[in-house]
């Protein structure tokens, strides 16, 4: 299955070659999660990241269990910082 995922900030060292504009997609295996993405691409799991799935966030209870279908949209973003 076909999932399109886009990053951007510090975790864009996290994106396979040959990745366009903060942007890939990646194949995975029918079933594959959140998390399974995040294991798949080398993300640190602990970190609070905001999560969209579709353009929707996508809580973090529901990140291991959510199953992606092909020709999703999964966004992953760092977290916000400032001062």
């Amino acid at each position: 299955m076909k999932v399109r995922f886009k990053t951007s900030g510090i975790l864009e060292k996290y994106l396979p070659a040959g990745a366009n504009n903060n942007a890939c997609v990646l194949d995975l295996p029918e079933g594959a999660t959140a998390i399974d993405v995040m294991t798949h691409l080398g993300l640190p799991t602990a970190e609070r990241y905001m999560v969209a799935l579709n353009g929707g966030l996508l809580p973090s209870a529901e990140r291991p269990t959510r199953v992606l279908v092909d020709d999703d949209e999964l966004a992953i973003m760092p977290p916000l910082k400032g001062g």
